[in-house]
């Protein structure tokens, strides 16, 4: 599968209803032959590591009035549901999230793994234990070598409005109370 095609399968699963989105991606995918759904969750790290910053997770926190490590893994999973224009961008400039977020929502995250839910589906495996293992051993027998997350970078303190307004002007006019960056 290439990235054209990883990104594709998430385009098509869209609908109106977002709330479902994971759910169709999931179902599309466990029709899939175990080895391209495996495919699909490589790919799926790769964004995950491309998301993995300080810089997003800054914009992250801010969106969801804080933000801890699963919280962000939870938020990277929701940004890559949203398609490539938007994850790149985001990625890019986390502040371009401004253009697709709800301030009303609750939270921004998705706690789901679609590789391995359709891999468990589609070679009828228990999401048991023994299960996450063997969906683990197939992924690194088809794609070995996976690399670790890398360094966030440079941290500072996401509780700071003002260095939050200067990062992210447009997020904290909609999730601050007005005056952070000055």
């Amino acid at each position: 599968m290439t990235l054209d095609e990883f990104w594709d399968h998430i385009q098509k699963s869209k609908r109106k209803d977002p709330d479902a989105h994971a759910e169709r991606l999931e179902a599309r995918l466990a029709k899939l032959k175990p080895d391209h759904i495996l495919d699909f969750s490589h790919w799926w790290h790769v964004m995950m590591c491309e998301a993995y910053s300080w810089n997003l997770w800054g914009a992250a926190y801010l969106i969801n009035g804080g933000c801890s490590d699963d919280g962000f893994h939870y938020f990277c999973n929701w940004l890559i549901l949203k398609g490539r224009d938007v994850f790149q961008a985001a990625v890019t400039n986390p502040d371009t999230l401004a253009d697709v977020v709800d301030p009303d929502a609750e939270f921004t995250e998705c706690g789901w793994d679609p590789g391995a839910n359709a891999w468990f589906t589609a070679t009828k495996t228990k999401s048991d234990d023994a299960g996450y293992a063997a969906f683990g051993a197939a992924e690194q027998a088809r794609h070995p070598g996976r690399r670790p997350y890398p360094d966030l970078g440079i941290e500072w303190d996401h509780d700071d409005e003002e260095e939050m307004g200067k990062r992210y002007p447009r997020l904290s006019a909609l999730y601050t109370d007005g005056d952070a960056g000055g």
